[in-house]
């Protein structure tokens, strides 16, 4: 079977904060936290520790802001799991080719059980991590370009069995003859830079709130997952939220 990892934002971005919070500020006052504080606070799930967890999220960068250290950060996870999948390309006569993918796992990952904790980046226990090889849900706060361009610093020759990467459009922002342009214009960047699997929604979030309450008024709204489509209105709640969470982008 071909190994695809997941949750690989999140990774970096938590590799990030511990980096800017342990290590980076020790002599500044900006410094909360040693490591061991740190692991008490992730084992109590932010217990108290609000502030710190809104300094995470608010004055760390995460991958998808087109960001040299926190895409740096993930171009050096996404290379060690390459490098180390790559090891082993074949296996009693089967190729596995390498991968990135959660396709919809994160949800059964999301549930609070065994020794899960809460996640360095300023996430609690049970949030619903980043999907695929896209930014975690909003975290990507700089537009699609932005986030185009931080996807695009990997090198996807390492990951031949894909790496897709989902935005959900403001539909405002690609309406008329103007938005398909800028929406073209947007597709060749994507291609121009070396991307490898883009996948776009074009679909408002409050549309998704209200269907998400009143169902039978929208029965043939179809939304993208992880590669294939489905009527909103047939996806549990869970799945539901998930797609409600992703970042509404404008161009």
């Amino acid at each position: 079977l071909a190994p695809h990892a997941g949750g690989l934002a999140n990774v970096a971005n938590s590799l990030l904060a511990i980096k800017r919070l342990v290590y980076d500020d020790m002599d500044r006052q900006e410094c909360l936290s040693t490591l061991p504080e740190l692991v008490e606070v992730l084992r109590s799930d932010w217990e108290d520790q609000e502030p710190l967890r809104r300094y995470i999220r608010s004055r760390i960068p995460c991958y998808g802001n087109d960001d040299d250290d926190a895409d740096g950060m993930l171009r050096r996870v996404f290379d060690d799991y390459t490098e180390l999948v790559g090891r082993v390309q074949e296996r009693n006569g089967v190729k596995r080719p390498c991968g990135i993918s959660t396709f919809g796992r994160e949800i059964e990952w999301a549930a609070p059980r065994g020794s899960r904790k809460a996640s360095p980046d300023g996430h609690k226990l049970g949030a619903v991590l980043a999907t695929n090889f896209s930014p975690s849900p909003g975290t990507d706060t700089e537009g699609p370009t932005a986030a185009v361009k931080s996807y695009c610093k990997m090198d996807f020759t390492r990951t031949p069995n894909g790496a897709t990467l989902e935005l959900k459009m403001d539909p405002g922002s690609v309406r008329g003859e103007e938005g398909i342009e800028v929406l073209v214009g947007l597709l060749r960047t994507f291609i121009e830079l070396g991307g490898f699997y883009l996948q776009i929604d074009v679909v408002d979030s409050a549309m998704l709130l209200d269907a998400q309450q009143h169902p039978d008024k929208y029965p043939n709204l179809a939304v993208r997952i992880s590669g294939w489509s489905a009527r909103f209105a047939t996806l549990s709640k869970e799945w539901q939220d998930m797609i409600i969470a992703r970042t509404q982008q404008r161009i």
